[in-house]
C-alpha cells in the first residue's frame, strides 16, 4: 500500500465523516463589505437602502413600524409591497426575563463580532481594518454601560478574519464557547455599509448613529427572535425615538438558531464617526433593563470584589472578557481534525484488509518501510 494512497483515502474519510457546520445554516454572502441595496415600493419610493443581497420573501419594518415584502429583485434594486402597520409592536412585559432571587447574580450579556475588521471611515480612514475594526470599540461602549447599569458582561473581541462567506461558520464557534456561561441575551454587533442619510440622526442633541435588527429567517427560532426584536424596538421607542431605524427579516441564519435572544445588531454605517456609534451603543444599553430585568439589589453588605477573577467562573465578580478561553476553540478543533484523520486511516485499513491483524501488520509495514525511505535509513538496534 503506497503512501500516497493512504494520504488521498484518509483525506477523502476526513471530509465525508468531520462534522462541518451546515452551509444552510451559516450564509454570510447576504452582507456586503461595500455598496448597499435598495427597497422601493410600488410607486418607486424609497423604503430602505441597507447593506445586504436582498431576496424575493425577505420582510422589513420600517420606522414608523409598516411592514414591507419583497416580491421582486433584480441586481440591488428590490420591489416591495406593503402588508401591515405593525400595531403589536408594543411594550411586551411578558418578553422580559424573569428576576432571579434577591441579591443574586446580575444576568449575563455576550457581546461579539462575526465582522472584526469593521471600521468606520470619518474616523479611521477606512472601512475596514482586519485585526483591529473599531466595531470592537463601539462593543467597548455598549459593555461598559452595560456595566454601570448592573449587568455582568462578556465582551469577546476573537477575530474571524476575514470578512467573507466563513466569517460566520468562525463567529458561530465563538458563540458556542459564549452560550457555556448562559447569557441571558447576545449581541453581534456590526456595522452597515448604507449611505450616511440612513443612519445619521440626533438625539438629546447629539450626532448619533441609527441603529437596524437584523433577524434570519432560515431558523427554527425565527418567530421568537422577531418577537425579541419588536420588544427590543417598541423599549427603545418609548425611550430614544428614532434610534432604531427599521429591523430587517433577511435571507440567513446569522447563528440565531442556537439561541432565540440573539441579535445581530448594525451599528450606525461605515459613513458614520465611530464616536456616533459609540454614543449609539451606550443608549442601546439603556434599553436593556426594560428588555432583561436586573435582579433586585441586596440589602446585606456587600463583600469586596477583585477583578483578578478565574476565566472559568464569569459569574463571580461584575465584568469578565474572557477572549482567551474562546480562543482555545481553535485548538479543539485542530485536535478533533487529527483525531478524525487516525480514525479514518483506521477506518481504510480495516475495509482494505478485512481484518484487524491484517490491518496491524500493514502499518507496520507501512512504517518499516514508507517512513524509512522517507526519511531515509534508521539506526539498527543493537542485539
Amino acid at each position: 500500500m503506497s503512501s500516497r494512497l493512504v494520504i488521498i483515502s484518509t483525506m477523502l474519510l476526513f471530509f465525508t465523516f468531520y462534522p462541518h457546520t451546515s452551509a444552510a445554516f451559516s450564509p454570510d454572502g447576504d452582507e456586503l463589505e461595500s455598496g448597499y441595496s435598495t427597497i422601493v415600493d410600488d410607486n418607486n419610493s424609497i423604503i430602505s437602502q441597507l447593506g445586504f443581497t436582498l431576496h424575493v420573501g425577505d420582510k422589513y419594518i420600517s420606522e414608523d413600524n409598516i411592514l414591507y415584502e419583497i416580491m421582486a429583485v433584480e441586481g440591488t434594486l428590490a420591489k416591495a409591497r406593503y402588508l401591515s402597520t405593525e400595531s403589536s409592536l408594543s411594550l411586551s412585559p411578558e418578553s422580559i426575563v424573569v428576576q432571579g432571587p434577591i441579591g443574586g447574580p446580575q444576568p449575563l450579556i455576550a457581546i461579539y463580532h462575526s465582522h472584526t475588521d469593521e471600521s468606520y471611515i470619518p474616523t479611521e480612514g477606512n472601512a475596514s481594518t482586519p485585526g483591529t475594526g473599531s466595531i470592537m470599540l463601539v462593543g467597548d461602549s455598549f459593555n461598559n454601560r452595560l456595566n454601570e447599569l448592573g449587568y455582568q458582561t462578556i465582551h469577546s473581541k476573537t477575530l474571524h478574519d476575514p470578512h467573507d462567506a466563513n466569517a460566520y461558520q468562525r463567529s458561530r464557534r465563538t458563540f458556542m464557547k459564549l452560550l457555556e456561561y448562559q447569557p441571558a441575551a447576545l449581541f453581534d454587533l456590526h456595522r452597515d455599509s448604507a449611505p450616511l442619510a440612513t443612519y445619521q440622526t440626533t438625539i438629546n442633541g447629539q450626532d448619533v448613529a441609527k441603529i437596524l435588527l437584523v433577524v434570519g429567517r432560515q431558523n427554527q427560532n425565527q418567530a421568537t427572535t422577531l418577537k425579541y426584536a419588536k420588544t427590543i424596538k417598541a423599549n427603545a421607542d418609548a425611550t430614544y425615538r428614532g434610534l432604531i431605524r427599521g429591523i430587517f427579516i433577511a435571507h440567513g441564519n446569522y447563528n440565531q438558531d442556537l439561541n432565540p435572544r440573539s441579535m445581530l445588531v448594525e451599528m450606525g454605517t461605515q459613513y458614520n464617526t465611530r464616536e456616533a456609534a459609540e454614543r449609539s451603543a451606550a443608549l442601546f444599553a439603556d434599553i436593556i433593563p426594560s428588555i432583561i430585568a436586573p435582579n433586585p439589589p441586596s440589602t446585606a453588605p456587600i463583600p469586596e470584589i477583585t477583578n483578578n477573577v478565574p476565566v472559568d467562573t464569569p459569574d463571580v465578580g461584575t465584568t469578565t472578557s474572557p477572549d482567551s478561553i474562546v480562543n482555545t476553540t481553535y485548538t479543539y478543533d485542530i485536535i478533533a481534525i487529527i483525531g478524525t484523520l487516525f480514525i479514518g486511516l483506521l477506518v481504510y485499513l480495516y475495509l482494505s484488509t478485512g481484518s484487524w491483524q491484517e490491518a496491524k501488520n500493514k502499518l507496520y509495514k507501512f512504517y518499516e518501510y514508507e517512513f524509512t525511505n522517507f526519511f531515509g535509513p534508521r539506526k539498527k538496534r543493537n542485539d
